[in-house]
């Protein structure tokens, strides 16, 4: 008689990586908000306090690529331990300055460089962790789950921590900020060794440096594999295309709630953040939607409905309307990243994962600035011919990356399959035959 298959869990390794995600995502929104409001305490200037964005995006571009060759050669949990420590020694330190008033902008722009660099290494090793820990079957339940719970903690509750706690003392959110990944590093502690080092890692004792290929020969590798050894990348430009509709609506997103929509200033925190509602759905539900519908159908269509989301948000007659196109942007887009990071994940050797998550990392900021210039110079002429042009660059982009988004997800499933089979296949032959 044929037993009733029900979904495998995520299992104690991965719930405790994800407890400490959470604990540093709690730092990331409360960091984004705490900031940019010490700034402003310290300083009117808007060239000075804008200067921190570049600050906080800077770091992966400069490091992005390394990163990846780094997070493929040591212990990745490691190397997410100490990242969080420094973030959480760095914004001690800043707390102390501004509790004792000697905090200037310059010291905001060091500590949001140093804490950004850590992002950058702590993301990827944790991207490039994922395979090891979600069991087979399971990693787009996972990353949807961690996607989630980043929404749930950097979006609802890190940045209102903030703003409520620097009322208080302009300090206390920076002091909690560095206690939230001091924290997410203690919990990583127990993560088991197994899952530490990329596949392929040498514990034999000899002397790795003897055999082991220059940084330099490690990223020419990973740059072959994406570029010569898969479909990746044209899925990489995709991306590139993506983000770069994203940061367009971004540079003129106050103005277009605010002179086109009417949207109050009071009121512009929340018609931004309804899209955070749209993402937790989005996250929360990928895992049964990828079950109905299919990788390649579901990152088709909502890909699709991305682009079209867009050029909604142009045309809406009025805020209500905007929000709408804004929140359902946010659920389609979250979906469909969440299957293409699983899908990615499950298709790259995992010695090579950080380098790979690195070049999809760094293609996601590359035309972040020229975006951002563009939109303001299109948005002189008209703002909401802004959303508009965003959404035929998804669409179109889409239409050229979708025979390689197809070879990507055929093999993402292949893979997946297999690792089913392999599992299954040892439990079958250790229970006994009924007779």
């Amino acid at each position: 008689m044929q037993k009733a298959t029900r979904k495998p869990g995520l299992g104690r390794d991965f719930n405790r990586f994800w407890l400490g995600s959470l604990a540093s995502n709690l730092g990331d929104g409360m960091m984004v908000i705490a900031l940019p409001l010490v700034a402003a305490f310290l300083t009117n200037d808007p060239l000075l306090v804008s200067g921190l964005i570049a600050a906080r995006f800077l770091p992966f571009l400069l490091f992005g690529l390394a990163a990846g060759v780094i997070v493929d050669r040591v212990d990745r949990v490691r190397l997410m331990i100490g990242t969080n420590l420094i973030r959480a020694v760095a914004l001690v330190a800043l707390a102390g300055f501004i509790a004792t008033g000697n905090a200037t902008i310059w010291v905001l722009y060091a500590v949001m460089f140093t804490v950004m660099t850590c992002e950058v290494f702590y993301d990827l090793a944790g991207r490039a962790l994922m395979p090891a820990l979600a069991p087979a079957g399971t990693i787009d339940r996972a990353n949807g789950r961690v996607e989630g719970g980043r929404t749930v903690t950097q979006d609802f509750a890190g940045g209102p921590l903030a703003g409520f706690l620097f009322v208080v003392f302009a300090f206390l959110p920076i002091a909690v900020n560095a206690g939230a990944y001091a924290l997410g590093a203690l919990v990583l502690l127990g993560l088991p060794l197994a899952v530490r080092r990329a596949p392929g890692h040498d514990d034999s004792g000899q002397d790795p440096a003897a055999k082991r290929p220059s940084p330099l020969a490690d990223l020419r590798e990973g740059f072959r594999f994406v570029f010569r050894g898969s479909s990746l990348g044209a899925i990489l430009l995709f991306n590139l295309a993506l983000n770069a509709a994203f940061t367009a609506l971004s540079a003129v997103m106050v103005l277009l709630a605010q002179n086109h929509f009417g949207v109050p200033a009071a009121l512009y925190g929340v018609f931004l953040g309804s899209s955070a509602v749209g993402a937790l759905l989005g996250a929360t539900t990928v895992g049964f939607l990828v079950a109905r519908l299919g990788r390649f159908r579901l990152e088709v269509v909502f890909f699709t409905v991305t682009g079209l989301c867009f050029i909604g948000f142009g045309l809406a007659p009025n805020a209500y309307a905007a929000v709408v196109a804004w929140v359902l942007l946010g659920f389609v887009i979250t979906a469909s990243n969440i299957v293409m990071l699983g899908a990615i994940q499950l298709i790259v050797p995992g010695r090579q994962l950080g380098r790979v998550m690195s070049f999809v990392q760094v293609s996601g900021a590359a035309f972040g600035p020229i975006a951002a210039l563009s939109a303001g110079f299109l948005g002189r002429v008209e703002l909401y011919y802004v959303p508009i042009a965003s959404g035929v660059l998804v669409l179109v982009s889409l239409a050229l990356a979708v025979p390689a988004l197809r070879r990507v997800v055929t093999e993402a499933d292949r893979v997946e399959a297999a690792q089913i089979a392999e599992q299954v296949e040892p439990s079958e032959q250790a229970e006994p035959s009924e007779k």
